[in-house]
């Protein structure tokens, strides 16, 4: 197996573009990634494709700040994926677990797993019988938005408000759809979901603040994204949940989301 680093993101497409869309909804953080990147809003740091006898049989990115992205990756071809890299700071990884554990067995010894993920595809859904309304987010409620999502990240990753807000206006920058939840005219809940690239949207994030939960709102905000991204274009709609998170995980299988694989998200820092 060949290993090819690329340094022009049109050029990496053009190689590796049609093997990534040949299974989008595993491949959609790459997808998601490449067309960001194709208008500006993210910088490459690693594209490489691999080959098999003159075939591409899969592919490794990462986007400038972000961690290292191989589910595209056979796990066979982590050795060769590893000594192209060597020269180079990687300290996380994610994608499907046996390709992220191919990956860390090679890499280098520690680290640890900050997140065990399950991939769900939406198949029939469900919508939830809860008081209330969705609607699009208007640029009025831009600043509730970046709130929530600091919170979100705060919470979920255990971060201080800095660290989190770095991270969430990195994610902010992402073309993306956003629809609220509203009880009696406030804003109560509120989830994301990424434009449709290659047929998929992704939703996430989903956040409903603390004085605010146990009344079925992440559900309801979620199938109403949902909606969103079937209307904006998208065959398949997809969405990561922490296994640690059984709530979530029902509530999203409750409204027929359907596992697909199984994530890790792996740290050596």
């Amino acid at each position: 197996m060949e290993a090819l680093s690329h340094d022009d993101i049109k050029d990496f497409v053009a190689v590796a573009g049609d093997f990534l869309e040949a299974d989008p909804v595993n491949h959609s953080v790459h997808l998601t990634a490449v067309d960001a990147a194709l208008r500006g809003e993210r910088q490459p740091a690693t594209l490489i494709s691999l080959h098999d006898n003159g075939a591409v049989v899969g592919v490794v990115t990462r986007m400038d700040g972000r961690p290292l992205h191989v589910a595209a990756m056979p796990p066979a071809a982590a050795p060769v994926v590893a000594e192209v890299l060597r020269e180079r700071e990687i300290d996380e990884v994610t994608g499907t677990r046996d390709r992220v554990d191919a990956f860390r067995k090679v890499w280098r010894d520690g680290g640890r797993e900050v997140y065990a993920l399950r991939l769900y595809r939406l198949e029939d859904l469900v919508v939830p019988q809860v008081p209330g309304e969705a609607r699009l987010a208007t640029a009025a409620e831009n600043d509730l938005i970046t709130e929530w999502w600091i919170a979100f990240v705060a919470e979920l990753d255990g971060l201080s408000r800095e660290d989190a807000e770095k991270r969430a206006m990195d994610s902010r920058r992402m073309s993306a759809g956003h629809v609220l939840w509203l009880v009696d005219g406030v804003p109560v809940s509120w989830a994301g979901s990424t434009t449709p690239v290659g047929g998929v949207s992704r939703i996430g994030p989903v956040y409903t603040p603390p004085e605010h939960r146990r009344h079925g709102y992440a559900a309801a905000v979620t199938a109403a994204i949902s909606r969103w991204a079937y209307e904006a274009g998208a065959e398949h709609v997809v969405l990561t949940a922490d296994l640690a998170n059984p709530t979530s995980n029902s509530v999203y299988q409750g409204i027929g989301f359907r596992p697909v694989s199984d994530w890790s998200e792996y740290r050596w820092s």
